[in-house]
């Protein structure tokens, strides 16, 4: 059985983009899309759902990151950071949004469960980053995860400005730290 994991359609309050869109769905999309099964949704049912209970602004979105995958190659979402550490290699997660109000609203199941495939423990301070224990702040690194989390570095520091302990947890076999 699969563990749900729900990302964010909006950055959250804290952040200083509070409200702005993340395009989540869309980086996860462009990572995983071509490895979805052909059996399990097609585009058009996929679409028809989120529209059902998304607003329209940003199922438009989505439908046009669908022809214009190439605006996420650069940003795309191999990998979610979360608090804790209950995912290890090999457990399936159902990826979901919710919609409408975070633990308000019904959530989307956004694609077919999805295995981890890599997990790494993350810890941010004040003033450190630590993957797997070891500081890597001002490294490339910090970069890559960034890149990798579907943000913009900016946008990672802004989003982890506070003490974190948790892991990150990975679905493309590519990305390595």
């Amino acid at each position: 059985m699969s563990k749900v994991i729900t990302f964010s359609l909006y950055f959250p309050g804290y952040h200083p983009r509070k409200g702005e869109p993340t395009y989540f769905v869309e980086k996860i999309h462009h990572n995983i899309w071509h490895s979805i099964p052909d059996d399990w949704m097609d585009a058009q049912s996929m679409i028809w759902d989120l529209n059902k209970h998304l607003p329209r602004k940003i199922v438009h979105d989505f439908i046009e990151s669908l022809d214009m995958e190439a605006n996420f190659a650069d940003i795309s979402k191999g990998h979610t950071i979360r608090y804790g550490n209950n995912f290890k290699v090999g457990d399936l997660f159902s990826p979901r949004v919710w919609s409408g109000k975070p633990y308000g609203s019904k959530q989307i199941i956004i694609a077919p469960d999805i295995q981890v495939k890599k997990s790494w423990d993350f810890e941010s301070t004040h003033d450190e980053i630590y993957l797997n224990g070891i500081t890597i702040l001002g490294s490339k690194t910090v970069d890559h995860i960034a890149k990798n989390d579907g943000l913009t570095i900016e946008d990672f520091f802004r989003w982890f400005n506070k003490p974190f302990e948790g892991q990150i947890i990975c679905w493309n076999e590519n990305i390595n730290y």
